[in-house]
């Protein structure tokens, strides 16, 4: 007897490759994308040659 109800079938499990790109490079390509996102959102701007006219010496 077992401890399921009614008809039961077993789902194919995934492949070693499957495993790997399901929970190994996925998520490390999508933190690499966030954060490469982040820092071009929130980096230091390279500040212009200050002009003549915008600066005061």
């Amino acid at each position: 007897m077992t401890i399921f109800e009614g008809p039961v079938t077993s789902a194919p499990g995934l492949s070693v490759l499957e495993t790997v790109v399901t929970f190994l490079v996925i998520p490390t390509v999508m933190f690499v994308v966030i954060s490469v996102i982040a820092y071009a959102l929130t980096a230091p701007k390279k500040s212009k040659a200050a002009s003549v006219i915008t600066s005061i010496e």
